[in-house]
Parts: structure tokens; C-alpha cells; sequence
């Protein structure tokens, strides 16, 4: 069992090369979904139902915010991927334990972005604006599956 985890390539899940479509390249992000294109997928199912003007330009701040904290990851995901081939390329066995550790610690960062992109994103909508959005969501997923 230690062997077959070994030989696990923490690589390919990590990476945004495992998916398939352009679509879901644009939507799969770091083990999950990327919280901006879930924004993207939303906003227009919310436009038609927001309360005020002030609602729309608030959540579109929040997908600003959203897109500079997926920026932030990245760039130090494709960092720690280069540093990953530089170390493989030169042998370096040990670097290989640093690397799962740091990939897991990306992952858990990414996990908690989208977290908290769920929980701050709902104080912005009403209960029947969430509803329109599970919807639009529930569709959009089975259309792309």
C-alpha cells in the first residue's frame, strides 16, 4: 500500500491539464471548482432579480476579490511545479517530500477560498436568489457532463 501511494502523481491532480473540455479547464481549479467561474455562471441568473444596483456592484467587487486570491494561488502553484521539475530533473529524491507537503498546503488553501467564497457569497443574495442560482448551477453542471 505504501508503494502504490508512492507512485501516486500528486502532479496530475493537482494540475488544471487533467480536464478535459475548454469548459471545464476554465471551471476545474486546484482539486475543485474555481470560485470566479462559478461567479460568472451566477451573475447573470442574478441580474434580473437583484434588489438594487448597489447588490450587483458589491458582488461583482467579490468576484474581483475572488479572482486576485485564484491569481495568488496559482502563480505560487506554477512556482512550486517548476521548482517540482527542477528537482526532478536533477534527481533530487528529497525534494519530493517537500513538494506533497506544499501541493497538500495549496490544496487546503483552495479548499478554504472556496469555502469561504460559498459562505460570503450567500450573505449577498435572498433565499429566492439562492434557489434561482442552485438552479442555474444544477443546470449549467448537467449540461457540461
Amino acid at each position: 500500500m505504501k508503494t502504490s501511494a508512492a507512485n501516486v502523481n500528486f502532479l496530475n491532480f493537482s494540475s488544471s491539464s487533467f480536464c478535459c473540455g475548454t469548459d471545464e479547464h476554465d471551471f476545474r481549479w486546484i482539486g475543485g471548482f474555481r470560485p470566479s467561474k462559478i461567479l460568472q455562471i451566477m451573475l447573470p441568473q442574478l441580474e434580473d432579480s437583484c434588489n438594487c444596483q448597489q447588490q450587483v456592484c458589491d458582488i461583482i467587487k467579490f468576484g474581483k476579490s475572488c479572482e486576485q486570491a485564484e491569481y495568488a494561488l496559482s502563480q505560487g502553484m506554477e512556482k512550486l511545479h517548476q521548482f517540482h521539475a527542477k528537482a526532478t530533473a536533477a534527481g533530487d529524491k528529497g525534494f519530493q517530500v517537500i513538494f506533497v507537503s506544499q501541493l497538500i498546503s495549496f490544496l487546503k488553501q483552495a479548499n478554504h477560498l472556496r469555502q469561504e467564497f460559498l459562505h460570503r457569497f450567500s450573505r449577498f443574495l435572498t433565499v429566492s436568489q439562492e434557489a434561482q442560482i442552485l438552479l442555474a448551477l444544477g443546470i449549467k453542471l448537467s449540461q457540461d457532463i
